[in-house]
């Protein structure tokens, strides 16, 4: 899924602004993991006793399936499942498979991207990936009214950020990602960027 409906961890649309992870290693299935399992065995070669944490496997890191579909899917994005510990050539999950996974199939291993925040005093992390908001029916009255002179809002995922000309006024460039008909907002913050609040009310 390349969107959700609400503002779940992990359903914003899955573009590069939203870049949250890097990948460190792909490995390949050794055999068929029957679903609902959660340990899945992997072929390699790292030149010693073949364990994964000798060629940069570690708990914590997201896990993706990379060709499960035409195309793959694409890291660069929080999914549901992580790392939880690994043994040997194998590796156990925080979460099932959702089905089976046939043998040959690769899955891509990402560790949360660390921005250094040393030479910017001013940067917050937390904010990093707030400019894409989603914007539910009930929020669309409730926009903040400097920002309104840019247009109509649409319901659904909306990249906001804000830009100062260089005579110093304050604009706000707004973007509509994807159209939702049915969007459902569960936190509040899901409505505002990092500028400050761009829609009260869920």
């Amino acid at each position: 899924m390349a969107w959700s409906n609400s503002d779940a961890t992990g359903t914003k649309p899955r573009i590069p602004v939203e870049r949250q992870v890097r990948e460190v290693k792909q490995l390949v299935t050794s055999n068929s993991t029957s679903a609902s399992s959660n340990t899945i065995y992997f072929t390699y070669n790292d030149g010693g006793q073949n364990n994964v944490a000798n060629i940069g496997i570690v708990a914590g890191q997201y896990v993706y399936a990379t060709n499960l579909s035409s195309g793959g899917l694409a890291g660069f994005f929080f999914s549901n499942n992580t790392v939880k510990s690994i043994s040997g050539n194998s590796v156990t999950f925080t979460n099932n498979t959702f089905g089976i996974i046939n043998a040959g199939v690769t899955i891509g291993f990402d560790s949360i991207i660390n921005y250094n925040t040393a030479n910017n005093p001013n940067f917050i992390l937390a904010n990093t990936f707030a400019d894409t908001i989603l914007v539910t029916a009930s929020r669309l009255p409730n926009v903040n009214t400097s920002i309104t002179s840019n247009g109509s809002f649409n319901t659904g995922w909306t990249h906001v950020r804000k830009k100062t000309n260089s005579d110093g006024t304050v604009r706000y460039l707004r973007e509509t990602l994807v159209c939702i008909a049915n969007a459902v907002a569960t936190t509040t913050a899901s409505g505002n960027t990092h500028d400050g609040q761009i829609f009260r009310g869920l």
